[in-house]
């Protein structure tokens, strides 16, 4: 199965067929018909074109604390201009235009995943997943996620929720830190000794 169809499979009803993030294909082709004006997004957020779908746009799903949900809100606030708002799975999905560029961002955010805040989003603007690239916020940690989980069952067999949770969300954004910056991470979180030096083993040499 297509990395396109995972995506689908994952976020449309069952009733419904070929959507994503509650649009059909066709209305994601007429909101996202534009080229792209560079086809290269940044790594983190973990982003992927949809473009072998013709829709010139890009996708993104990741995780964020929930404290941080008001300061992303504010992001999307102070850049586009709410269009539209419908209902997908009981959640909203929000539309937005950037008056400026004409750029569009179709987000939604739900709270059952992780004890987080999961965030999907489509959209053509480099600019703004730039402005989250630099935001860098945190994926919630392995403790955070998974209350009550032991350090020492966080590892190379893991099957099932944590494994979906690390190769998705936890992985490619722990990698990418500073030394400094996972400082402030475990400090942030509140990291006991034993779970950091679980992470240094699984992770110190990525």
């Amino acid at each position: 199965m297509s990395f396109i169809n995972r995506i689908m499979a994952l976020m449309k009803p069952a009733s419904e067929q070929e959507q994503i993030a509650g649009y059909s294909m066709w209305e994601l082709k007429s909101r996202f018909s534009r080229p792209l004006a560079d086809t290269i997004a940044p790594t983190q957020p973990p982003t992927t074109s949809l473009q072998n779908a013709e829709i010139s746009a890009f996708f993104s799903q990741f995780l964020i604390d929930p404290e941080d949900l008001v300061e992303f809100e504010s992001l999307v606030e102070s850049n586009f201009r709410k269009n539209i708002e419908r209902t997908l799975n009981d959640l909203p999905v929000f539309e937005y235009e950037s008056a400026l560029s004409g750029d569009r961002l179709i987000f939604f955010a739900s709270t059952r995943e992780f004890n987080s805040v999961t965030i999907r989003l489509i959209t053509n603007s480099v600019d703004f997943l730039m402005m989250l690239n630099r935001k860098k916020f945190a994926v919630p940690p392995p403790w955070f996620a998974f209350e009550g989980y032991e350090p020492s069952w966080w590892g190379g067999s893991m099957q099932g929720v944590q494994e979906y949770y690390d190769n998705n969300y936890f992985f490619s954004f722990f990698t990418q830190l500073s030394e400094t910056e996972k400082q402030s991470y475990y400090s942030k979180f509140h990291a006991t000794s034993e779970w950091i030096e679980r992470l240094e083993l699984m992770y110190g040499d990525e």
